[in-house]
């Protein structure tokens, strides 16, 4: 189906701008040494065969810097969402007593740090991927309209140069976002 060039251009952008939100939430997840519930909230678990948000199950709470409290509605769910906590491989080793589970955030120490660094690369990484995909998806429809002649070879030019705009300003706020919270995590 062919497309004029701001449907593309939209289309595009929303894309892009949907791929940077999803790192922004999944950056949020990651600690630099202080509790937060952002941490734990958007973790799934399997809850009677539907992949569940923990936010969606449970009270989250930080009492303290280094405490994540969960209190479960259904404290008959309270194993599998520990088990999803230590899946989700966040650091977070969590304990219960069959009512409320416990995680205490661990020490930051250099080798932790650099995990999260790590860790915080390859989330990037998948992000440029996803901007990519959505470049490769745009220029696919551009091409298809060019065909169509919907768009002019002027346009089709243009609104590949305009894509690829849009594809630098993404990536470059992902490389933004990353060295900030590379910052956050490296900070003692």
């Amino acid at each position: 189906m062919s497309r004029d060039y701001d449907t593309i251009m939209l289309e595009t952008e929303e894309a892009m701008q949907s791929v940077v939100d999803h790192l922004h939430n999944e950056f949020v997840g990651i600690s630099a040494g202080r509790a937060n519930p952002a941490m734990v909230e958007n973790i799934k678990f399997d809850y009677y065969g539907a992949p569940t948000p923990l936010k969606q199950a449970a009270t989250i709470s930080t009492p303290d810097a280094s405490t994540i409290t969960l209190k479960p509605f259904d404290a008959s769910q309270t194993k599998n969402i520990s088990k999803a906590i230590l899946e989700a491989n966040i650091g977070l080793t969590p304990s219960d007593d069959g009512k409320v589970i416990i995680c205490r955030i661990p020490a930051m120490t250099q080798e932790n740090r650099e995990r999260l660094v790590k860790q915080l690369k390859e989330i990037a990484e998948k992000s440029k991927v996803g901007i990519r995909n959505a470049r490769h998806e745009a220029i696919k429809h551009a091409d298809g309209s060019l065909k169509d002649s919907v768009l002019t070879e002027d346009d089709h030019r243009g609104l590949k140069e305009e894509i690829q705009k849009l594809t630098d300003r993404f990536n470059k706020e992902i490389d933004d976002t990353l060295e900030k919270k590379t910052a956050d995590v490296m900070k003692v």
